[in-house]
């Protein structure tokens, strides 16, 4: 088993106990870590020389997503509607942030 294959597994399985739920994990060459609060799936990249911490920060920033972003989108339109989706983005990763890392104290550091 290759190294990269254990640590892919391994931060799979530290995303679906982070969110307390059997999200669905995806490693992919894409330009950002994103999760889809509707189908539950959680897209993390594949980038050339990525460090393990930068690799515990995007689950710890996704999970947050699956644990408080709501999933239902009428909110979230309504609020884009008001506003322009920078803006609101901006808003909701701060928001989510400040509840994971009272969540996860080890997030802090």
């Amino acid at each position: 088993m290759s190294n990269q294959f254990f640590t892919k597994e391994s931060k799979s399985l530290l995303a679906k106990l982070m969110s307390e739920e059997d999200i669905q994990v995806r490693h992919a060459k894409v330009e950002t870590a994103m999760f889809d609060v509707k189908n539950r799936i959680l897209t993390l990249p594949q980038w050339k020389d990525m460090s393990e911490a930068l690799y515990d920060l995007l689950v710890g920033h996704e999970v947050a997503h699956a644990l408080f972003t709501p999933a239902g989108e009428k909110a979230l339109l309504a609020a884009v509607k008001r506003s322009c989706h920078s803006f609101v983005n901006v808003i909701e990763d701060c928001r989510i942030e400040k509840l994971q890392k009272l969540r996860f104290l080890g997030l802090r550091t």
